[in-house]
């Protein structure tokens, strides 16, 4: 579907793309801003001083003669504490600015806490075997034990080369960081995701190996962004960093250790850092306890060990991953048991009635509940002529927004995440429609599965929703492609209660989920509804015949 390229796309930009480019933006203005000034000083001094003649101005000089000189020094760029400190206090501000915010929302329970619940829920759907393994590498490399390695042969290498500002800068990188991020997670204490597939025990908030790989590889970018090297290789080493940056970061909420806004606060704390060390590295006046520093070993030695230590460094991530113990993660088991015939009268009172998107937006209301296994729905819904949607892998998306392009038929194209209780769907079932085999036209049920199971054997308890997309229109609300819905989707329930029927399901009755209702969903499509739900268990392999 066309919506579902749109909304993993908007995904990738939001986790991959707008991360690096603030980064990028970040490290351009630290780097390049002073040098800028320094160019065009020779020019803006004789206007300055012919403006600082003019009345007006020489009136403000008089009256506040004290701002004028600290407004004045604060632009100087020859004083190390002037425009190159005035900088790097605005880079400290934004992310000070930056990291309040977020710390905000999580203590006030703002939307974003909504967002971190859905965005961390909805992660499952994208883990395969060969990505998890990916994602374990990536968090290697933005682990204590690498950047101790990288951080201290970058030091030895520099002071081979007698940079002694530069090894300095990079000890205070792995040190200041690692110290800020012992001391916020002991005083904000935000716990972290039960559910991680690696074992993780101290506190979550913030991303220690965000932190950290932010400062330490975005330090790297910023001496790549001021060297001589070819423009080439400037480019394409500035963006590998960057998508190391954002990829360590992606690879904590893969492996459901943090939640989003960890990751944005350690950003915003990285910016901070980044700020204040690149201060330090450029400040043109001597700190002799540094600039006289001395290993007792000559050059050789020195740049030797710091290459062995690289080198280890590099090897690391490899060793780490093939070490780390995964923590099996299977799904919850139902909670509350319920007999069949309570789930004849109603739903449970704690369900949600009916589904939401990602930031909260009402969707369809629940139209069918399944009693049944997770084999057993799959196995029905197959045998009446419905295929299980595949799972949103990037070649995959892709593929079915070309299809959509085209108005071609892709009956198991990966489907919108919606969202139940703070969860995506646990499975969709799509059906193309009968004499347009177009992927504009097609039916399609969400189903989620419930902490409820149903006695004495406990099968499962399922809700879903369901719904005919009959065209690609342009939403009215998100001003984006979306599919446009049939307004009358009881019809797609009676579609689907037809279908399970037909392949050996029992109708247990409906229940009243809402009155009758006329509404619209997120995309501002509308839709009419009699407010009731079908309850249907499903055949067992036994009987369905298997």
């Amino acid at each position: 579907m066309l919506p579902a390229l749109i909304f993993y796309t908007f995904l990738f930009m939001a986790l991959v793309v707008f991360p690096a480019v603030l980064i990028l933006v970040v490290l351009l203005f630290l780097e390049h801003e002073r040098r800028f000034w320094k160019r065009v000083t020779p020019v803006i001094e004789p206007i300055s001083a012919m403006m600082g003649r003019w009345p007006v101005i020489l009136d403000l000089r008089n009256r506040f003669p004290r701002t004028a000189r600290f407004l004045g020094r604060r632009l100087d760029p020859h004083d190390p504490w002037g425009l190159p400190g005035t900088i790097a206090g605005i880079g400290i501000l934004l992310g000070l600015w930056f990291f309040l915010g977020v710390l905000q929302d999580i203590v006030a329970k703002d939307p974003l806490v909504i967002l971190n619940i859905r965005l961390h829920n909805t992660v499952p759907l994208f883990r395969t075997t060969g990505m998890t393994w990916f994602m374990l590498t990536l968090t290697q490399l933005g682990s204590a034990t690498v950047l101790f390695l990288l951080c201290f042969g970058i030091a030895v290498v520099a002071l081979a080369r007698q940079q002694r500002r530069l090894a300095a800068t990079f000890m205070l990188a792995l040190a200041g960081t690692g110290l800020v991020s012992v001391i916020l997670k002991a005083l904000v204490g935000y716990a972290r995701p039960i559910d991680a597939i690696i074992s993780v025990r101290e506190a979550s908030f913030p991303s220690g190996h965000m932190l950290s790989g932010t400062v330490v590889y975005g330090l790297l970018a910023a001496l790549l962004l001021g060297s001589q090297v070819r423009r080439g290789v400037r480019a394409l080493g500035v963006t590998l960093l960057l998508l190391l940056i954002v990829g360590i970061g992606l690879s904590r909420l893969y492996l459901g250790v943090h939640w989003p806004s960890d990751l944005l606060g350690s950003l915003a704390l990285a910016f901070m850092v980044l700020a204040s060390l690149l201060f330090f590295l450029h400040y043109e006046r001597p700190i002799d306890w540094i600039d006289t520093f001395k290993l007792p070993f000559g050059t050789r030695a020195l740049r030797i060990a710091g290459s062995a230590i690289l080198l280890v460094a590099l090897g690391a991530p490899a060793v780490l991953t093939i070490q780390t113990k995964m923590v099996p993660i299977g799904p919850p088991p139902a909670a509350h048991s319920i007999s069949i015939q309570a789930l004849r009268i109603s739903l449970p009172s704690d369900l949600p009635l009916g589904s939401e998107d990602l930031i909260g937006g009402r969707m369809e209301p629940i139209s069918l509940v399944f009693v049944g296994l997770e084999e057993d729905l799959v196995r029905a819904f197959t045998r009446a002529g419905w295929m299980r949607a595949d799972l949103p892998s990037p070649l995959r998306v892709v593929q079915e927004g070309l299809a959509a392009l085209q108005n071609q038929p892709d009956p198991a194209g990966p489907a919108t995440p919606a969202y139940f209780a703070d969860r995506p769907q646990n499975l969709t079932f799509e059906k193309p429609d009968t004499g347009a085999p177009s992927i504009r036209r097609r039916h399609h049920t969400r189903l989620w599965k419930t902490a409820y199971c149903v006695a004495p054997n406990c099968l499962p308890v399922w809700v879903a929703t369901a719904s005919f997309d009959v065209g690609i229109e342009l939403s009215q609300r998100l001003h984006l492609p979306t599919h446009r819905i049939e307004p009358a989707i009881d019809n797609e329930r009676a579609l689907i209660v037809a279908d399970l029927i037909g392949v050996g399901a029992t109708q247990e009755g409906s229940v009243t989920v809402s009155r009758p209702l006329h509404g619209t969903n997120a995309a501002g499509d509308p839709f009419a509804t009699d407010g009731r739900a079908v309850v249907l268990t499903m055949p067992q392999a036994s009987q369905a015949g298997d």
